[in-house]
């Protein structure tokens, strides 16, 4: 996918431009792009743009939310279509406390959906207790944790803490956002097992992580 393709398509979310935004998608499929891979060939990287622009300061907190707002109104003609029979697999996913955009969320969710897994979505603006409890009571090994403010994706480290003192090292949390796209280091500073840029790398690392389960369990 052309990288000025993708940049279109972030321009049509800075410009809160929706309509913009769906002719961009429509003229990638009709070009023969299948509606498999929008999501990692034109939405991921427009969004990794966006949340690059905000990390570097070229645009404010209310640009970048206004922008999120149409990135989630188009966020249904880049999914993947379905899917799978049900693979046992639970994943916790949530957006982490005080950060309120939920496209990555949402979308990472709906691409694990549509694969078969058992998806919990936490919400918006959750707090490490919560991963904790949601995780105690579903018995998952799999947190995905989604930042978009920079403050809030280094305060992801708080689920890593939450989860090792209460005796769940061996559980495996993923992170999505802005800042950890931006910033390769974020990652393993907030304690992740590995970063998540797209719907496709969501299936690859949870697939990955759900195989070294079962081996673990077979032991």
């Amino acid at each position: 996918m052309a990288e000025d393709t993708a940049a279109k398509l972030y321009q049509a979310f800075v410009s809160e431009d929706p309509s913009s935004a769906i002719s961009v998608i429509e003229k990638v499929k009709a070009s023969g792009v299948a509606q498999a891979d929008l999501f990692d060939q034109l939405f991921a990287p427009a969004m990794s743009m966006l949340g690059g622009a905000w990390a570097s300061g070229a645009i404010d907190e209310y640009a970048f939310t206004q922008a999120a707002v149409v990135a989630e109104q188009i966020a249904s003609f880049v999914t993947p279509p379905s899917t799978a029979q049900d693979t046992g697999v639970t994943v916790l996913v949530g957006a982490m406390h005080k950060d309120y955009h939920a496209i990555s969320k949402n979308v990472i969710g709906a691409a694990l959906k549509e694969a078969g897994h058992r998806v919990i979505d936490l919400g918006v603006d959750v707090r490490p207790a919560e991963f904790l409890e949601r995780l105690e009571e579903t018995g998952s090994r799999i947190v995905i944790v989604t930042a978009e403010p920079v403050g809030a994706a280094h305060a992801a480290v708080r689920v890593r803490e939450a989860l090792a003192a209460a005796g769940h090292e061996n559980v495996v949390i993923l992170v999505a956002g802005g800042p950890f796209a931006a910033d390769s280091a974020l990652a393993k500073e907030v304690g992740a097992n590995g970063v998540i840029h797209g719907a496709e790398s969501a299936l690859r690392l949870v697939d990955r992580v759900a195989q070294d389960i079962l081996e673990e369990g077979s032991e």
